[in-house]
């Protein structure tokens, strides 16, 4: 199978907030705001290359080969949840839009079924898939209306601990995960482990259902 993105490439923003950082770590001092955004930005992509596949809303052209054996049930694509298909070209011809209006698409997993129970599976041939897919981000509109996206809580969590334990680490040796005073006690950190791609084990347990099955 081949996919290939259709336009620009999402920007890469935060996929959490400032404001829900801040009070995770009980920062109340909106000068913060700056230096939170950008560790909230690093720990962004730490996440997104963990996960390791595209996540964020894009349209995307796959081509797939359906052999006459075995029988093939759903096409399958590489970007998902899937939003919404846009056409399917066979070998050249493309389906009708009442075809492509009448598919049952199962967003969370990127499979495309027929609907006909009599008939389920796909025909041999070369098929070229367009469809848009992935996680809305948080966006406003025109009028000013704010439209808070999709991005699944996980994800979100697991950008809060890894920014969180990055706003931790400054000032101290990033190795450094404890360290006591007599007569007052001891202070624990979790740090980011470089096994996991920098995101600490909290995190990945977070998201590790979001990966592509070739990266777990």
């Amino acid at each position: 199978m081949r996919s290939i993105p259709i336009g620009s490439a999402p920007v890469t923003v935060p996929l959490a907030s400032v404001q829900d950082l801040m009070t995770d770590l009980g920062i109340t001092d909106a000068q913060a705001s700056d230096t939170l955004e950008q560790h909230l930005l690093d720990a962004t992509e730490a996440v997104l290359a963990f996960i390791g596949r595209p996540i964020l809303s894009q349209t995307w052209q796959d081509q797939v080969f359906v052999r006459h054996f075995p029988r093939t049930l759903s096409l399958l694509v590489a970007a998902y949840p899937v939003q919404k298909v846009l056409g399917i070209v066979r070998n050249g011809t493309a389906l009708s839009q009442d075809e492509i209006d009448g598919l049952v698409i199962a967003d969370e997993t990127g499979e495309i079924f027929r609907p006909d129970a009599e008939r389920p599976f796909w025909h041999p041939g070369r098929y070229e898939i367009t469809y848009q897919a992935g996680y809305q981000l948080p966006a406003t509109q025109d009028d000013g209306t704010a439209l808070p996206g999709n991005i699944p809580r996980p994800i979100q969590l697991a950008v809060r601990r890894v920014a969180a334990a990055a706003y931790y680490a400054e000032g101290r040796d990033p190795s450094l995960k404890s360290e006591s005073a007599q007569g007052i006690g001891s202070t624990s950190w979790v740090t980011p482990d470089p096994a996991l791609g920098g995101l600490t084990p909290e995190a990945a347990g977070l998201v590790q259902r979001y990966q592509s099955p070739g990266t777990a």
